[in-house]
Order: C-alpha cells, then structure tokens, then sequence
C-alpha cells in the first residue's frame, strides 16, 4: 500500500486542501487504490464500518469501481460551501439492502430478494487533487472516486416494476431543470453494477449488511452548482432528493 499518498490523502481531507497529482508517485493498480482508500476511511472514521458504498461502470463491458462513502445525511439536508473544494452533483438511483449479505456468492435471484427498495440519491462529488481533470483514473479511483457526500432520498419498495431504459431522470437548480435524461444509465440497469458490488465488498470488508446502501452512477453526468443553490434530484415513479449548499 502506497502509505506516502494515504497520508497525503488523510491530511488533505482533514485539513480541507488540496494537492497536486504526481502520476510517478501514484498507484499503480486498482487493487493498491483500494487500499489507500480504506487506509484514509479509517483515519477519517476510526473503528466505523461504512455503510454507503458508490459503485459505477463508464459502460457495459467496462471494469466497474468503488468507494466507500463517509459522508450520508438524509434529504433534504444542507451543507456549508467551505466543506467542498468544487461542488459537483450527480443524480442516482442506489438500493438499499433488507438483509446481510455476507461473502459468499449470490446468484441474480438472490440479490433481487436481498434489495429492499430502490431509492433516489444525489451525489455530492468533490476532489483532494488540485489537478483533478488531468489526474489519471487510479489517482481520482484513490480520491475515493471524486466522492464528498450522499444524499438519500425517497423510494420504492415496487422497484422490480421500473422500467429503467425508460426511466427519466431529471436534475433541478434553484426551481429550474438543467437536466433531464431518459433510460440513461450507463449500464441500462443501475441493478446490473449490484453483483460487482456485492462482489467487491465481500472481498473487501466481509460483505454488506441490512440496511447498506449501494448507489450506481449517475444518470445525469456531473453538473456543478455554485454555493448557495438548491438541488433537486427527481426519478418520476421513484421518489427525490434534495440538497442545498452554502
């Protein structure tokens, strides 16, 4: 584990700075990603397991990735602007589990049965890297994903009826729509990131227990909001989230 980026990761975070990416002393692998990933978590929240994870894939085919989420606060929840270096927002379908599911592997009828509701979420992204857009993938997989804070918001237990290569997604701010999308989901299904992800936190910690949430990447892209503004994210037939910074 890359133990001099961890710490430079830990202080970042604790300090509200930021510092530039050198990709010679970056990591190298997902795997060593991971780990200082976990490494800052535990500085950040000492003896507490996460609850949160974000889980994405840039398309079908594409390895996904993940990241324990520190920050959760239910909508609608507010935030001051000084706890973020950019503010960007993403809208989300996450699913919330309605029992354990410790390591071991579970077929696609399990994991339908283990999913209690489908909810939405709004993703506050944000970055410990001064260069963040030309930081390669490890460098931002490490910066837990661009990952700030989650929003959780309302949801349907009725998920199994959505049609999600129809759903529309849309995005408000401050009472206007910026972003409405429609069947959007990199992966068609958000439920299709669901089995990496359960995968992936077996591996990694063990498993996921009742009540965890798993969000799925973002319907809408990243939009970045200025302080002040109210965020409203809304998936008709779903529920909403809403959060307002500064």
């Amino acid at each position: 584990m890359n133990a001099a980026v961890a710490a430079l990761f830990a202080k970042a975070w604790s300090a509200r700075w930021q510092f530039e990416a050198d990709e010679a002393a970056g990591p190298k692998s997902a795997g060593e990603a991971y780990l200082i990933q976990d490494a800052v978590f535990a500085v950040r929240h000492p003896g507490r397991r996460a609850s949160a994870w974000k889980a994405g894939a840039a398309g079908p085919g594409s390895e996904p990735t993940g990241a324990p989420i520190g920050e959760v606060r239910a909508s609608p929840a507010s935030f001051g602007a000084d706890a973020f270096h950019m503010i960007g927002i993403e809208a989300e379908v996450a699913f919330r589990l309605g029992r354990d599911l410790p390591a071991r592997e579970y077929s696609t009828a399990d994991l339908v049965e283990a999913v209690s509701e489908a909810l939405v979420t709004i993703e506050v992204c944000d970055t410990r890297l001064a260069n963040w857009k030309a930081a390669s993938p490890l460098w931002k997989l490490a910066d837990f994903q661009l990952n700030g804070a989650l929003v959780t918001g309302s949801g349907t237990r009725d998920w199994q009826a959505i049609d999600f290569g129809k759903q529309r997604a849309e995005l408000w701010v401050n009472g206007r729509k910026i972003a409405e999308r429609a069947g959007s989901h990199p992966l068609g299904s958000p439920f299709n990131v669901l089995p990496w992800a359960v995968a992936h936190c077996a591996d990694r910690v063990g498993g996921l227990r009742k009540g965890d949430l798993v969000t799925t990447g973002s319907w809408t892209g990243m939009e970045f909001v200025a302080p002040g503004d109210a965020v409203l994210a809304r998936f008709p037939g779903i529920g909403e989230a809403g959060v307002r910074i500064g």
